[in-house]
């Protein structure tokens, strides 16, 4: 029996906040200086995944609401059972994601029988086909060889491989070793993007939540562009590279500000749901999806903050 003085106390507790869960990218570097420059509120956590095989881990076992993910693995996801929908664009890839080959490989049919390291995740797999259908070769004119993407850098250096599909900031990293780029998401438009998938059970318990803190996403976008130099101090450790290439990494990124995001999350037929309905069939035809995308209920601008 609950005694009576303790309903009030019951009534105040604190709900346990809205958990978000992102790896180390460029484009999701946004909402981790949200919470370095103090705008993030007390009722959103972010978790720090290593990889984004973690940030899944962690979303399909419910340690998180949500997690930053790009579309094709949102995608997968849903595929899988995970009730969920996207609420952000973080960033559409315009040549952050990128093929790197050792010098002495000049075009993409030279990929022939030659070592290429991917990573184990649908966003690899999806580049891969796509550099693999522009290249006119198949799977099996190559030697795949699978490679977390937080062991790309040591696999590249030991010379494991004569190319890699990898995105910053490690490819930011190999560049300056010397690898040079055979193909770029600006050779791919509108094809990667990254955005903040939510449980859609979270949407009902935590919506206050989470336009809090997409309020305080778009104020540290803002800053990130009013103060570009300072906002790449503060977060290019979390990345571990420089300030420098990380103002160069953003380059390669288009990073919607509320009204693109709006446009993106609100138009019916708009870049983001044609993106989703090509890479289903491109994901469906490689047998990483069991059916195709329904789109109902994909995407939402309704936590987006009012303007």
């Amino acid at each position: 029996m609950t005694l009576p003085w303790l309903l009030p106390l019951a009534a105040c507790a604190p709900r346990r906040p809205l958990v978000l869960a992102g790896h180390p990218w460029p484009g999701y570097e946004p909402m981790f200086l949200a919470r370095t420059l103090g705008y993030l509120p007390a009722q959103v956590e972010l978790l720090d995944a290593a990889s984004i095989q973690e940030s899944l881990q962690l979303l399909r076992e419910g340690r998180a609401d949500g997690a930053m993910l790009t579309l094709d693995e949102a995608l997968l996801l849903r595929d899988q059972g995970v009730s969920l929908q996207i609420v952000l664009v973080f960033d559409i890839s315009r040549g952050a994601d990128m093929l790197l080959a050792r010098p002495g490989l000049s075009d993409l049919p030279a990929l022939r029988n030659r070592r290429v390291g991917v990573e184990d995740s649908t966003l690899g797999s999806l580049m891969l086909t796509l550099i693999l259908e522009k290249a006119g070769l198949t799977r099996k004119d190559i030697v795949v060889q699978l490679i977390p993407h937080d062991q790309h850098e040591a696999a590249w250096t030991g010379g494991r491989l004569d190319a890699l599909v990898t995105y910053e900031p490690v490819a930011g990293r190999l560049i300056a070793r010397g690898a040079r780029q055979l193909l770029t998401t600006r050779e791919l438009p509108d094809t990667i993007f990254d955005v903040l998938a939510v449980r859609t059970e979270a949407l009902t318990t935590h919506a206050d939540s989470l336009r809090a803190g997409l309020q305080a996403y778009f104020k540290a976008l803002a800053y990130l562009r009013q103060n570009p130099w300072d906002a790449a101090y503060r977060v290019a450790p979390r990345l571990q590279i420089s300030a420098e290439a990380l103002i160069e990494s953003l380059r390669g990124l288009e990073l919607p500000d509320q009204i693109g995001n709006l446009s993106y999350l609100s138009v019916p037929d708009g870049p983001l749901l044609k993106a989703a309905r090509r890479l289903s069939a491109i994901l469906l035809q490689a047998g990483l999806l069991k059916q195709p995308l329904d789109a109902a209920q994909l995407v939402s601008s309704n936590y987006l903050p009012k303007r």
